[in-house]
């Protein structure tokens, strides 16, 4: 006589969470450039068409999962900019740079993921799987410049992708760059000092100077 097993057969929303927690783990152990959907398959115990069902691609998979959180903040924070159209260009620049450098500290695994295998690939032919959010970002920052007549010296979308350059790396080698008792507050207001007027470096400061020698 056999017995029939009856298999649980699990929900959809279940498949997904299962092949979310696999593709946070394989991206934060290999890096974005080196996780493949076969490996997050293999993890979750399901097949690639399977995580291809849920998610259409390995950059929208990191986004909505290890990239999660930055994302959110990325587009949340445009959003704030067109609803609080009132603020001043430094209480935006601290906002972002505290509120970004909060959450890279305490979602570190991001920025491993996106640092783990940096540099191994010359093909740069594909967006940044970060590029949909940094648009969002570019997008919103333009909208308030506009409104503000805020003007600034240079490239704007450059300037946006090094603040955010910036603001990741330091939370990145932060135990290396500051002393242990530094702040996060500390740390923060300073991002956004130097994000507001840089280094202090002035050539026409330099030329007087010079020209007074």
């Amino acid at each position: 006589m056999t017995t029939r097993v009856d298999r649980k057969r699990r929900s959809s929303a279940e498949v997904k969470q299962l092949i979310a927690d696999a593709a946070s783990a394989e991206f934060v152990e290999c890096g974005f450039e080196r996780a493949t959907i076969r490996s997050v398959a293999h993890r979750a115990g399901v097949t690639e068409s399977m995580v291809f069902r849920h998610f259409e691609s390995k950059a929208e998979l990191f986004r909505s999962t290890a990239a999660a959180p930055l994302v959110k903040f990325m587009n949340d924070f445009a959003g704030t900019l067109d609803d609080e159209p009132g603020q001043d260009s430094r209480e935006v620049t601290l906002e972002f740079a505290r509120g970004l450098y909060q959450l890279c500290s305490d979602n570190r695994h991001i920025l491993v993921s996106l640092a783990a295998s940096a540099g191994e690939h010359e093909d740069r032919s594909q967006p940044s799987p970060l590029a949909p959010c940094l648009q969002a970002l570019m997008d919103g920052v333009h909208r308030y410049m506009e409104r503000t007549g805020t003007t600034v010296v240079g490239d704007v979308r450059a300037a946006i992708r090094l603040t955010v350059a910036l603001v990741l790396g330091t939370a990145l080698a932060r135990d290396a760059l500051f002393p242990p008792a530094t702040g996060t507050d500390e740390i923060s207001s300073a991002l956004a000092q130097f994000i507001l007027c840089g280094s202090g470096y002035s050539p026409a400061a330099e030329e007087a100077s010079a020209g007074s020698g």
